[in-house]
């Protein structure tokens, strides 16, 4: 019997806004691989990949009412490094009071790959050092945009998932024990919670589960 292809009632549309190609070709291969009935998942990368515009992009999406669920993902390292200027501040603290959500990586996104295998340390003092750790598992990993589209990463990591979910949430937890912003977190896990809440099937019709 063919599959229906009609609108599910509790349809709900995404909008990630992201900061550069790693994660919307990951996310692209959520939306073309992930099977979620029910959800409509568009990445989109910013114009620039600061945070600012991120958050400009994302506050601009979310009043426009066409998405029901708006997201910022983005790597915290430059925050952290830098601080937040007045106008960074003012931008964040209004996407926060409009109900835009984070799916921030500290220090960068390759934390949540990482996360499918191991749990990582606590603290890492930049990207390059969590490629270098995450290379262990996964070792033909590559920034390269075509190397990220033929990898097609959720695919391949899909049968992690769960670990992953789990060790992102107990990381985040000792992340909150600490106190420390240098510490390793990725809240991609909280953007999948809300995609899978999103949804009436179980986790065997996303794929997810063993």
């Amino acid at each position: 019997m063919p599959r229906k292809t009609g609108k599910l009632k509790g349809n709900k549309t995404f909008l990630l806004v992201v900061e550069g190609p790693t994660e919307k070709i990951y996310f692209s291969d959520v939306k073309t691989n992930g099977h979620i009935p029910g959800v409509t998942v568009t990445p989109k990368i910013a114009k620039h990949s600061d945070l600012n515009t991120i958050l400009k992009t994302a506050i601009t999406e979310f009043e426009s009412g066409v998405y029901d669920s708006v997201w910022c993902v983005f790597d915290r390292d430059t925050i952290v490094e830098n601080g937040m200027s007045e106008e960074l501040k003012n931008q964040y603290g209004k996407a926060l009071k409009l109900g835009i959500h984070f799916a921030d990586s500290m220090p960068a996104f390759e934390v949540w790959f990482l996360l499918h295998f191991a749990m990582p340390a606590q603290f890492y003092s930049s990207q390059d050092v969590v490629i270098k750790e995450l290379r262990k598992h996964l070792p033909d990993y590559d920034k390269d945009q075509k190397w990220l589209s033929s990898a097609s990463l959720y695919t391949t990591l899909k049968p992690f998932f769960c670990t992953a979910m789990k060790k992102a949430s107990e990381l985040d937890k000792k992340k909150a024990f600490t106190g420390n912003d240098n510490a390793t977190i990725s809240h991609v896990y909280k953007l999948f919670e809300e995609l899978l809440a999103s949804i009436n099937a179980n986790l065997k019709e996303l794929g997810l589960g063993e």
